[in-house]
Order: C-alpha cells, then structure tokens, then sequence
C-alpha cells in the first residue's frame, strides 16, 4: 500500500445496500470479522446517507480503511449513496493502493458489469432518475465495470452463507497480514527499495516462458530475509500458486525434516490440506504444480539436499515461475546449478544509510543530537553497517546517558582490536547489560521457546516477568509475531552459544533418537534445571504416540532426584509408577506425563502453589489423584483415557481458577464428588466414562458439560444450578430416559446435543422462554412428539430430527420460531408438514430425505417461505409439487429426486435463483416443463424411462444454446445425463479420434467467444474403480471452453481449429464414443475461409473428478461444488 497502515482507522469498510443484507448476510459477516476475529470493520447507519454526497463520516472511513469489501446484492445498482461510495472506493483503490474485494451476493460479475438482469432493473431506475445528468451514471457505469474484473466471491459457488462468510473472513485475514508484514517488514529499513530495484533484472519477470531460480546470498543480519520478504509481497498476486518457507535450514532439522517441509509448501501452493500418508507425493499433485505458475521463496538455505528435496528439478513447475532462495553460503546455490549471474550478493549498508539506520532505533528519528554525533558515527563504523548489529546497538543506547554510550564505544574498540572476533562479540554487549532475570528469559527463549505461544512462554517463565519480556522487545533481541516469540538466527545462536554453559534446560525429540537408559542419578548434579522435556514432534502427534510402545528414555534403576528449581516437567511415556519421593514441586508451573505408566503421580499432600497444568491423559495405570488441596492455582486437568483412574478427590473444588476438567474416556469411574462448586467459568468432559450412572451433583460457573457415551439414566432438576452452562452434550447415552423440565433454567445455552439417545421419548417441556438456544441436536432418538412449549426456544436456528422413526410431525406452532431457518428430518415418520411452517420468513433450509409417509406438499404452505433457499424432498412419496412452489424466491437448490410425481409444474420457470435441480430416480416423471434460465446443474440420474430422453435433451439443448452466452467466463460442465445422442446444433461431430472445424475470417472472429463441447461416454467400457450407479450406462456431457481459457493471442488469424477428446480414469486414457464442437459468437455469421490450423491440446475428460460432481448421495452433499471436467494440459500455436 502506498498508504501507511499506521493512518488507518479500520482494516475494512463494508459498503452494502441495507435493504438487502443488513439484518442478514452482512450483520453475520460483520459478527465474524469484529466480534470474532476483532478485525476492526466500518459499518454505516442509515442516517449517515442523507443528501447526495458522501456524509464526512462515511468519506473518512472510506479513506481510512486498508480493505474495502464492496457486497453487489440485487438492489445495489439502485442506491446513489452505494454508487457514489464505490466511485469513492475504487479513487481510494487507484491513488493509495487500498484493497478492494467485490463479493457477488446472489447476483453474476457479467450482470453487474453489463448492469443486466435483476442487478441491472434497479440500476435503469436510478439512470432514468439521473438523465440529465449522463456524466454520473457514465460514472457508476466505469466504477461496476472496474470492479466486476476484480478478484471477489460469488455466492453460488457457496453452499450456505456460513461457508461464504467463512472463506471472505480467511481472505481478509490473509490480505490483512500481507499488508501488516509489508509494513513491519520495512518499519526503520533503509536501503530496502534500491536493492529491490537491483534485484529486479535478476528475476526477470517479463520472461512468462521459463522457470528462473535467483539466489540471495549474504552474511546473517545483513538483510536477506528482509528482502526476499519485500520480493514475495510486491509480486506474489501475480502468481497463480506462492509460498514462503521460512527459516529452512531450522525447520529440515525438526521430526518431520524435509518430507514434512515439501508436502507442506505443496499444500501452500495448492492453496489445500494433502492427505498423503507415505513420503512420495502423488504424480497427479506434481502435474497439478507443474500447470501452475508459481512462486516459491526458500529462507536460509544451508544445505544442497535442502533444495534437491523441496524444489527438485526447475521442469516441475510451469512456465514463469520465480524461485528466490537465501543463504549465508554461496557455494550452496552453485552445487545446485544456480548460474552466477542469478546469484544477487547483499552487501552491507552504505554509510549514509547505516547512519541513518542506527538513528532510527537509537533517537527514534533519522538524525542524532549534535553532542553525540561523533559517537553515532563511530558506532556504525564498528557496526560494519550490518543492519541487524545497527538495530540492536542502536536500541541498546537509546535514551541513555553519554558516558554509557562512552563505555559502549570502549567495549567496541577492545573488540574490534582483538585479533579473533566475530558478529556474535559485538551482539554480546547488548546481552551484557541486562539484568538477571532479562538475561535468563533471552536464555530461554533463544534455547528453548523460539517459535513459541508468548501466552503458553509466559506461563511457565513467570507471568510477573513481562516487564522482562518488555525490555527485550525494546532492545530489537526480540519480536512478536501473531503471538508468538521470535528471534533473529544470530541472537538465537549467540544464546545458545552462551546457554550451553550453564544448563538450564533439556528438550529431547524422540522421534530422532533409538533410546537410551538414564542412570538413577542423572539429574542430581543439575541443580539449575528449570525445563526438561522428552517429547514428540506436535505435527506428527497421535501418528507418533501411537507408533511408540514403550519410553525410548528408559529409568532401570528408577530415578533419586528432580531439580527443586524445576519449572516445565514434560516427559512423554514416563516409565515409573511414580516420580521421585524426594521430590518437591514448589517452582513446578506445568507438569505433563501423558502415556505414562504413572499409578499416582505422588503420595500424600504436596505444595505446588505455582502448578497450572497437570496432563496424565493416556495413563492407564493411573489409580488415584493425590489431594490436590495445597495446588490453589490450578487452571487445567487433564486425564483423558485414565482407564483405570475409580476416584477423584473433593478438593478438586477448591481451585479458584480452574477453568478445565477433562475425564474423556475414563471408563473405571463410577461417581464425582458431590455438591462440588465452581467459582470461574470451567469446562468438564465426562464424553466416554461408560460406568457413569448419575448425573454429577455440580454447580457454579459450569459453561460447557459434555456427558456423550456415559451410563446416566436422567438429567435431575438440580440441572437448573447450572445457569452459566453454554453447551450441554448428552449424544449416545443409550440409558437416558428423562431430562427434567427445569432444564428450561439454563438461560445461557446456546447448544444441545441428544443425538441416539435410544431410550428418550419425550422432549422436556420448556415452561419458561430460553433466548439463547440456537441449535438442538435431536438425531435417532425415540422420541414421539415435540411439545407445544416447543415455541418458547425464541432463539432456535438450527434444528434436526433425522433418524426420529417415531416422530410423525412436528409442533403445529413451530411456524412461531422466528429465528428458526434449519430444518432437517432425514428418515423420520413425519407425514405432513405443519401449516405454520408457511409463516417463517427467515427459514433457509428444509431437509425431508426418506420420510417415506410424506405424501404430498399442501398447497400454499410454500407461499410465506422466501428467504428458503434449500429445499430437499427426497425419496418420499410426492406425487404432486405444487404450483405455489413458485413463491420460494430465494431457492437456489431444489432436490425432488426418488418421487412418483410426473410432471412439474410450470411455475417453476419462475424460481429466478434456482441454479440446481435434482430428480434424479423419478421413475413416474414424463416430461419437464420450461426450466429457469438461471439453472446450472441438473441431475437426471437413474432415469430409465425410454420415451423421454430425446424430447428432454432436445429441450436442454434449446436451454444450453439460450444460456451459452452467459458462460463466457466459465470453463466447465453445464449439463450431464443419460442418454447417448448429440443435438443437431452440435453442426461438427465426429466419432473419429480427432474433429477439425472452421473459423471464420479474423473480422468475424472478434465475435467468437467459445466452444461449446458435447460428448457421449459409455461407463461400462472404461472400468473406473468407482461403485457410484453413475457407471452404467451411455451419459452426454456438455461443456463450453471460452476463448479467455483457450488462450488466443492478439491478433491472432487462424481459420481452423482441430481437436482431440480423450476420457480419463485412473490416470488412463480411453477414447469417447462420439462428440461435437459449436464456435459460439456474440452475433452468429456463417463464414467460410482458407485454412490454417490451431491445435487445441487435447481435451481430457476426468471422470474420477466427474464421479464427485455427479455420484455423491443426498445426504454427502447439500449443493453441488463447481467440478472441472474439461481440462486442458497446454496449447500449441503454429
């Protein structure tokens, strides 16, 4: 940004037209990014928009924001305040850089570009309202125009709003810290933009044909993280794929080492998790890397196999692509083939700008006082102007006096002198004048913590040391990054280098080692030890754990002694049934011994005042908790999987802040100590204690219970103490039989789940109102009826009773929950629909799947339903739709498959959001009527009927041919059905292994906007390991490849195009049966002209993609995600 983002008052202002999305999709995405991820977001009063001008307010928060995200809803384009705001927006976007993210809410990037459709109708209205004024509208026009282009979301590629507001929050997220990592990265650098100048020719980046890997090679601190930085944030958007692999040579040398590196930087680039279990990477994920452009920055390389492993050879990756790599060793990038003239050498500051470096940090200004400018300048020349020696002595001497400065130059000089000296002597100073406790938490931290959670650090340090913490920021010995400590490579290995003097501190990586035997006395020399910890590699976790049987650090003759000084306690399958008798856990802040052989950690009572955590989940030999009564301090226990643990002592109550209580799995314990109270709010996990009869007899500020797969019989009315309770899980506990009805006094719970719940038949009554309910979970339990008092959930959203085969209605007063908008009721024995149902207006989605008794829909029950955008009637008994179903004006996905109605009704070519339709398996149906013009998927599968195919695909062949225009920008499947005929529109078809047409002249070429592409396929031939019924029988694809994917270049002149079709499964090729090609123009002409060849790359057809488009069930899928089926791997142009 050109911008500071100092200046900015919001990281995003929000421009929307209330009307549409205020009290709906943008109050839910403005709760995500505010009250969730505390991004600091502007949002408008309507009284801020009177007048025709922008209000001052407005126009500041415009000005001031990093990001604006504009929401093109369908009444948008009918607001002046909306048009005058995005003109403003993109001035702000043009002349400082702002970020502008369109997001495309139920309405196409074409229509609001050509201002069509139901964008465009409001838009007309407001141009006739401005005639006389053409200058403004002209404006508008170029601002929808402009950002219509701009990379955004469409909503329809969503299944729900949850996931859309989801996938804008992480875009925000992530532009966010681009931004804040461009602006820390070159917070006080000077030099930074003539070496990125400099750096530039070695790039070369207006070579879009070849793969170039540049090399920055320099001595540590000298700046080259820094500019590999600046390099990725000013060019990575150009890039299709990007990754920054930091801090190479650190991370290579960790549990995972470099497989674990290179599977990660795929996942970046990819922009998706891979779920790759062994060490070789899938040969279709390489080709996936090899189509993209990509750019790739390798952090401080120090070995050639390093890059051998992560880059392997510059062929896997496509054409453009940038690789930079940092190191301190020349000669690394020369084994690997790196020529001379990429390899860019940063050199030290020039004096000047040393000078001006050293200012910065050491006067908070670029210049210095007159009285110590001597000793400025003769800092930076013992310096070396190595930028990082410049930061951290220029933070050491600010504000000090000028004998301090003086003694600082007498330490410099003696150095310098010496005849062996090097970078680490002179960061020494600044270690040398800390205090104590500041010189032992920098120890730490470069020894053991960098990397790590400040909060996490903290704790176990010390939370009264964060003055100490404070002082290191100040000095530039550290940074806090997303929360977490850094450290530059030199600080942290001067650290170590002093560390290793005086142990403090032992971290072992089992995954790296064979085993070894301890002697009993191993410790007891070790009186300054403060952390030891035996551990696995956090990533390769259970994977690890569950690989390891026995303790790889073996105790054969037990073990006399454990420092009195020690702080953090992790031993991962401790192998004695105790720890040392002798042991005194007063300075213990954390202790963790998870799949240990532990039976009681100690015997009796012990004082550990300063004790947080204690970990023993996975200890199955453990029997007993000592008293824990002189641990006041406790916040966490963890003891899942204890299998064997029968009893847990009373004083667990006494903590003041415990704040968890896991027993996950601890299938011995029978009972809890009664009337327990807790005073902070505390989560408790009982999920798996399958010998847990009664509901535990507890109180106070309980905010999540979960009970899942216990023994409990009822839940009591001494329920109703819990009034802080958030969550209540009670999911497969088969005994349970009554919830009492004084479960109505949990006024603060916002979830229940009583999922298979075998024994429940009743749903409590609900005597009192209950705001904060918002989702019930009532799945397979044996539950008959919901009571009426059901309506007193005033804040229920999500509901389902899937699975509920006694379950024959739902409350007729259910229509009365006016925040309701989830219903499902899969499988249930429900056999009408209630009327009230009709008079919710927030209700987004039904699912009836297999409600076998559900025979029809009742008329004008549909009619009240318009914000309904998913509607599933599957596998029931409809024999009629009926025609109100015209009323869901907002219904994008209708799924009618396995019904025995035959027809449907012809309002349904009213549904002007409806983009996917499913019938498939309705055996009855005879013909279909006039289908939306907005539909984008129809699912046809399973239909036998004979008599139809051909009139059904004549009619879809009209639709596609009246819808192609609109799909100049997609490149895809339209349609995919049974049959095995291609329409006569498709005028070149061939059954050959190739197909060549003819282009018009160049003058009618500016027309052409695609291909439209057909194909029959016969599954049966091509034995696709797959056991979806999609692969058995003739199926006709229809696809369109628009000329922007082809990749014409300017100016182009061929006459013909030739193309060769292949299907593909399992990574073979098969040939089709038989297809077509139509060129598709703006205004069709018949032009016939002399030839000269364009050769397409072969079209592939990937039916493994195309099986999870089209052979999901009703239940995998809520909406079908946007499958390519057409790719194509190049194109070559004579």
């Amino acid at each position: 940004m050109a911008s500071s983002s100092s200046s900015c008052n919001y990281d995003v202002f929000l421009s929307f037209r209330g009307v549409d999305t205020r009290v709906s999709f943008t109050c839910h995405l403005y709760d995500s990014l505010f009250e969730r991820k505390k991004i600091r977001t502007f949002i408008d009063d309507e009284e801020l928009r009177q007048g025709d001008a922008i209000s001052p307010v407005l126009l500041n928060a415009i000005q001031g924001s990093k990001i604006s995200l504009i929401i093109f809803s369908k009444d948008y384009a009918s607001s002046k305040w909306c048009l005058n705001e995005l003109v403003k927006i993109l001035e702000c976007k043009n002349t400082n850089g702002q970020i502008v993210i369109p997001v495309f809410y139920n309405v196409s990037p074409s229509d609001v570009r050509h201002q069509t459709g139901i964008f465009g109708d409001g838009f007309d209205k407001l141009e006739q309202q401005f005639k006389e004024k053409p200058e403004i509208v002209q404006k508008w026009r170029d601002a929808l125009r402009e950002t219509s282009h701009l990379a955004g979301h469409e909503s329809t590629k969503f299944r729900h709003d949850a996931q859309l507001v989801n996938k804008i929050v992480e875009d925000i997220l992530k532009k966010l810290e681009k931004i804040t990592v461009s602006t820390d990265s070159s917070n006080g650098l000077v030099g930074l933009n003539s070496r990125i100048e400099q750096i530039k020719p070695f790039l070369c980046m207006d070579l879009s044909d070849t793969v170039q890997i540049v090399g920055i090679w320099g001595m540590g601190g000298i700046g080259k993280t820094t500019l590999a930085t600046a390099i990725f944030n000013q060019f990575s958007s150009e890039f299709e794929g990007r990754c920054f692999m930091s801090d190479v040579r650190r991370n290579s040398e960790t549990g995972g080492g470099l497989e674990h590196l290179q599977k990660q930087m795929l996942s970046t680039i990819l922009s998706e998790k891979l779920e790759v279990a062994g060490p070789n990477i899938p040969q279709f994920t390489k080709e996936r890397v090899r189509r993209m452009k990509v750019l790739i920055v390798l952090d401080d390389v120090n070995k050639v196999g390093q890059l051998e492993g992560l880059i392997g050879g510059l062929d896997q990756y496509g054409p453009g692509s940038r690789i930079v790599v940092t190191t301190r060793d020349k000669g690394v990038l020369e084994k690997f083939g790196v020529e001379e003239e990429k390899i860019y050498g940063v050199n030290g500051l020039e004096f000047d700008e040393a000078f001006e470096l050293f200012c910065n940090f050491a006067f908070e200004e670029n210049h210095c006082p007159e009285d110590l400018n001597w000793h400025s300048r003769r800092v930076v020349w013992y310096a070396t102007s190595n930028p990082l020696v410049l930061k951290v002595l220029g933070s050491s001497l600010c504000l000090k006096r000028k004998s301090h400065w003086e003694n600082v130059l007498d330490d410099l000089n003696r150095i310098c002198e010496s005849e062996i000296h090097d970078i680490y002597d002179i960061l020494k100073i600044s270690f040398n004048e800390l205090i104590p406790r500041e010189k032992s938490m920098f120890l730490d931290i470069a020894c053991f913590f960098e990397g790590e959670d400040k909060d996490i650090v903290m704790r176990i340090l010390d939370d009264s040391e964060s003055y100490a913490l404070g002082v290191l920021i100040d000095k530039s010995l550290i940074t806090i990054s997303h929360n977490c400590l850094q450290m530059h490579d030199l600080l942290q290995e001067m650290g170590r280098q002093i560390g290793t003097d005086a142990i403090e501190g032992i971290f072992m990586d089992l995954s790296k080692i064979e085993g070894i035997n301890l002697d009993s006395r191993a410790f007891t020399n070790m009186s300054n030890l403060r952390m030891l910890k035996f551990y696995v590699p956090k990533f390769l976790g259970m994977i690890i754990e569950e690989k390891l049987e026995d303790s790889k650090v073996q105790l054969p003759d037990g073990i006399d002694y454990l420092p009195k000084n020690l702080r953090y306690l992790h031993w991962y399958k401790y192998p004695l049934r105790t720890l040392p008798s002798n042991f005194k856990p007063k300075n213990i802040v954390e202790l963790s011994l998870r799949f240990s052989k532990v039976e009681q950690i100690w015997e009796g009572k012990k004082k550990a005042f300063k004790l947080k955590s204690i970990d023993l989940s996975h200890s199955e030999h453990l029997i007993r908790i000592p008293d824990l009564s002189e641990i006041p301090n406790l916040e966490r226990i963890y003891l899942s999987n204890c299998t064997n643990l029968v009893h847990v002592p009373a004083s667990i109550q006494n903590f003041k802040y415990l704040s968890m209580l896991d027993f996950k799995g601890c299938k011995s314990l029978r009972s809890f100590p009664s009337n327990l109270h807790f005073v902070c709010p505390v989560t408790i996990n009982f999920s798996s204690c399958v010998n847990l009869i009664e509901f535990p007899q507890i109180s106070g500020k309980i905010t999540r219970l979960y009970l899942s797969q216990s023994a409990i019989e009822e839940v009591p009315s001494s329920i109703e103490c819990l009034t802080d309770l958030v969550e209540l899980d009670l999911r497969d506990c088969k005994r349970l039989k009554r919830i009492s009805t004084r479960f109505c006094k949990l006024k603060s719970l916002v979830k229940l789940c009583l999922d298979d719940c075998l024994n429940l038949e009743r749903f409590p009554e609900i005597l009192e109102e209950m705001e904060h309910l918002k989702r019930i979970y009532l799945e397979r339990t044996a539950i008959t009826e919901l009571p009426s008092s059901f309506e007193n959930l005033l804040g229920l959203e999500f509901l389902t009773v899937s699975g509920c085969s006694k379950l024959d209605k739902l409350p007729d007063n259910i229509g009365n929950l006016k925040s309701l908008d989830f219903i499902a009721a899969v499988g249930s024995a429900i056999s009408q629909l209630p009327s009230s149902v009709a008079d919710s207006n927030v209700l987004r989605m039904l699912f009836f799947c297999r409600c076998r008794r559900l025979v029809s829909l009742p008329r004008l029950l549909l009619s009240g339903l318009s914000s309904l955008k998913f509607l599933y009637i599957t596998d029931c008994a409809v024999a009629e739709i009926p025609q109100d179903i015209a009323c869901l004006s907002s219904l994008t996905t209708l799924n009618l498959s396995g019904n025995n109605f035959e027809s449907l009704p012809a309002s349904i070519k009213q549904l002007s959001q409806l983009s996917s339709l499913y019938l498939k398996d309705c055996k009855m149906l005879q013909s279909l009527p006039e289908l939306p013009l907005c539909l984008k998927y129809l699912d046809l599968r399973d239909y036998k009927r004979g008599g139809i195919k051909f009139p059904l695909f004549f009619t879809l062949s009209l639709f596609v041919k009246s819808e192609i225009m609109k799909l100049s920008e997609v490149d895809g499947p339209i349609i995919v059905l049974p049959g095995s005929e291609i329409p006569d529109w498709f005028s070149n078809q061939s059954s050959g292994s190739s197909i060549c047409i003819q282009l018009p002249p160049h003058s009618f070429c500016r027309n052409l906007i695609g291909f439209a592409l057909c194909a029959v396929l016969d599954f049966k031939q091509l034995h696709c390991d797959c056991l979806s019924d999609f692969y058995v029988s003739y199926h006709v694809i229809l696809g369109f490849k628009p000329c922007s994917n082809v990749g014409f270049p300017d100016g182009y002149h061929h006459t013909t195009a030739s193309f060769k079709f292949f299907a593909e499964c399992n990574q073979k090729r098969h040939r089709i049966k038989r297809y077509g090609v139509c060129p598709v123009y703006v205004n069709p002409s018949e032009t016939k002209a002399n030839t000269f060849t364009l050769n397409f790359a072969t079209e592939v057809w990937k039916l493994d993609d195309l099986a999870s488009a089209s052979g999901t069930s009703d239940e995998e899928e809520l909406e079908p995600s946007p499958k390519r089926i057409f790719r194509a791997d190049q194109i070559n142009m004579p």
